[in-house]
């Protein structure tokens, strides 16, 4: 559901995939194509002093056009709010595909690498550090192609990249011994020193500097020794030892990283950071599709798309351009998510003979009659272009409303008051006849007369507020563990075990054990860790017991556990699951 005004009739938000300090960010589906997005929500009143960064990360966003840097579509202010409107990447953090992993292969964490060295060299050669490099700031798309996100710390140095910078920012576990220090640093060289600690964590499955002590964590970073373990390759070892060098003056740059013998290991070629996609690239189909919907030209519509470049129209565009690299339609307005799979067959059927109302809101055609009488109306009025809200077709599409729900402050659901005006070419609304009516009504008709609208009204009223004062009867019945499907094997361990009620059981009991506090709801168990101690720190986490297909054919399934974390850091989260699930003996 859309809670901000400001997203309305644009996007429909649905769960929440992430937050942090004063941001949070929404899983959302775009109407008018159907896709996915993430909207980063970001309150104007938690800002305070990082309203300068909220603004240089906006910046770097829209000078930013890269295949491994996550892309935006759309940005909305309003006088409390920015709404960041993304590229929704499906993979998840690439810290989960690590964690689920244990480690990662050579071959695998060179790939990554590599993707990730594309990314951050192309951001360098644009002026910008990012300053918070990290797994859980590079996501993975369907593809699983690197993507890199979260660009509320970078900086543009001035005059030029290679000038110092002084604010100490960033993740501790992954700062560089000049940043410890307080000293004046490059961005380039703290961002190789971050790209080598992610590296190790590739390889290893783990933090090289790794304390929960603050200053014994700021002693390892400072002297830079750190365990290699015995299955690392000698070429691995000698990379991680060039980008972990404490002396910042011979730690390795990004030039000779793109063409670093390990990093070419299997591909024999040095990695290239030129973006493999426009900044706005001209497609025809696209602006075609997006001209037709909003009764415009191509030319009108292109002009728009050049000159607005973050809007609502510039979204659709881009969106549009991935339905096509997918093999996808290209069609506007026939997406809802609320809509169910039965009601949108229904309504096709209804376009297709002839109809031209959906009075739930869902966009259908408008007849070709109405389409060419809007099209004349415009061409008269000079072509000029027309917001959305103007158009005939966002009209229909529309919920129609009453004046006295827009008044009323009462949760009960109202029924939309429909009018027997024309629309469209002259077809009337047809008023559906109630099923106690024997006989339509007519103006002169007595049902009519203001006593009993008056009736009518206070009663309807009536069974409203009724229907609110009496809950809804729940079923007793306890849930069933969700079913996944290949789109959701992301972040789950298997069990042994072919009980999701004994499962569920452990989990609470290590969980207990452990001393950790925790709500089961269904067969989702929410941890909850306070940072009662040193060695603990806050930290709140979800475990959701869930079957597994053994096969595609197969009816079998077999128990897993989907792990998912709510708030803290990623390495104590990752510690405490695997603490649990030993606990459990589920493995």
């Amino acid at each position: 559901m859309v809670r901000h005004a400001a997203l309305k009739n644009l996007y429909e938000t649905e769960k929440t995939i992430g937050t942090g300090g004063f941001a949070k960010v929404k899983l959302a589906r775009h109407l008018l194509t159907g896709e996915k997005v993430a909207i980063k929500i970001m309150d104007k009143s938690c800002l305070g002093d990082d309203l300068p960064r909220v603004k240089m990360e906006l910046e770097a966003l829209k000078n930013l056009s890269h295949h491994h840097i996550c892309k935006l579509y759309q940005v909305i202010e309003t006088e409390t709010h920015f709404f960041l409107v993304m590229e929704y990447c499906s993979g998840g953090e690439l810290f989960d595909h690590i964690v689920q992993c244990s480690r990662l292969s050579e071959m695998e964490s060179r790939s990554f690498f590599r993707q990730i060295l594309s990314a951050v060299a192309y951001l360098h050669s644009k002026g910008y550090v990012h300053r918070d490099i990290k797994p859980e700031n590079v996501l993975l798309d369907k593809d699983q192609c690197v993507k890199l996100i979260d660009f509320g710390l970078c900086a543009k140095p001035c005059p030029a990249i290679d000038s110092y910078l002084e604010t100490a920012c960033g993740s501790p576990t992954y700062a560089a011994p000049e940043l410890i220090k307080g000293d004046k640093y490059l961005g380039e060289a703290i961002d190789v020193w971050s790209m080598g600690v992610m590296l190790y964590a590739l390889l290893c499955g783990c933090l090289p500097f790794e304390s929960d002590k603050i200053d014994v964590l700021y002693k390892q970073i400072v002297s830079g020794k750190y365990n290699a373990p015995e299955h690392l390759s000698e070429g691995s070892r000698k990379i991680l030892r060039d980008m972990l060098e404490t002396d910042p003056t011979k730690r390795i740059t990004i030039e000779k990283l793109l063409s670093h013998k390990w990093v070419q290991l299997g591909y024999n070629e040095p990695v290239t950071y030129n973006s493999l996609c426009q900044e706005l690239e001209l497609d025809n189909n696209c602006v075609n599709t997006m001209a037709s919907h909003f009764f415009l030209t191509a030319e009108e519509m292109w002009r728009h798309l050049t000159t607005e470049r973050y809007d609502s129209h510039a979204a659709t565009y881009q969106l549009l351009l991935a339905r096509k690299k997918q093999g996808l339609p290209l069609r506007l307005g026939q997406y809802t998510a609320r809509t169910a799979r039965s009601r949108l067959q229904s309504m096709r059927r209804t376009v297709a003979n002839g109809g031209n109302v959906d009075t739930k809101g869902t966009y259908v055609k408008m007849p070709a009659s109405h389409a060419q009488t809007v099209q004349n109306d415009k061409e008269n009025k000079g072509n000029k272009m027309h917001p959305p809200e103007a158009t005939p077709a966002k009209l229909l599409r529309k919920r129609p409303r009453s004046p006295q729900r827009e008044s009323s402050v009462s949760p009960a659901p109202k029924k939309a008051a429909t009018t027997g005006k024309p629309t469209g070419s002259g077809t009337k609304l047809k008023i559906p006849r109630r099923s106690n009516e024997s006989e339509p009504r007519t103006p002169n008709s007595r049902t009519n007369s203001p006593s009993t609208r008056l009736f009518n009204s206070i009663e309807r009223k009536f069974q409203h507020v009724r229907r609110v004062l009496t809950p809804k009867r729940r079923s007793t019945e306890s849930a069933q563990p969700a079913l996944l499907t290949a789109k959701n094997m992301s972040n789950i361990s298997t069990t042994s075990s072919n009980s999701p009620d004994q499962v569920r059981e452990e989990l609470v009991k290590a969980l207990n054990n452990r001393g950790i506090e925790c709500v089961c709801k269904g067969y989702s168990v929410r941890g909850k860790v306070q940072a009662a101690n040193e060695k603990m720190c806050k930290l709140s986490f979800e475990l959701e017991v869930c079957l597994i297909p053994t096969s595609a054919n197969a009816s079998g399934s077999v128990v897993g556990i989907r792990r998912k974390r709510l708030k803290g850091d990623a390495w104590c989260y990752k510690r405490v699951c695997e603490e649990i699930l030993n606990m459990a003996d589920l493995k």
